[in-house]
């Protein structure tokens, strides 16, 4: 019949949060940036600006606290990893030190 067409999302490093984030600060830089035109008008945006730089921080800083998450659970992925490779290692050398030993004693 027809083509449904394929919706596009725009999404940020296929990641929501990220996307959400970065659309909260491009969304509060708009309200500074139009702020910053009415002040030059004449109109009083001081509050408006205030709150609007207040929360520009909060989600710097809300970025920067997914970023350390991030970076740690990855370590931590890193280091389990690493755990469950050196246990099959010891596991294996164990089951090859018991083989020698058994043929040994059974021949």
């Amino acid at each position: 019949m027809f083509e449904r067409k394929k919706r596009r999302r725009f999404r940020i490093n296929d990641d929501t949060m990220t996307t959400i984030v970065v659309s909260s600060l491009f969304f509060c830089v708009g309200v500074v940036i139009a702020g910053m035109v009415l002040a030059y008008l004449g109109v009083d945006v001081s509050t408006i600006v205030g709150n609007a730089l207040t929360v520009f921080g909060t989600e710097l800083g809300i970025c920067g606290v997914m970023t350390i998450f991030n970076r740690w659970a990855d370590r931590q992925d890193k280091l389990a990893q690493k755990r469950l490779e050196n246990r099959e290692k010891r596991e294996n050398e164990q089951r090859e030190n018991q083989q020698i030993v058994g043929d040994f004693l059974g021949k």
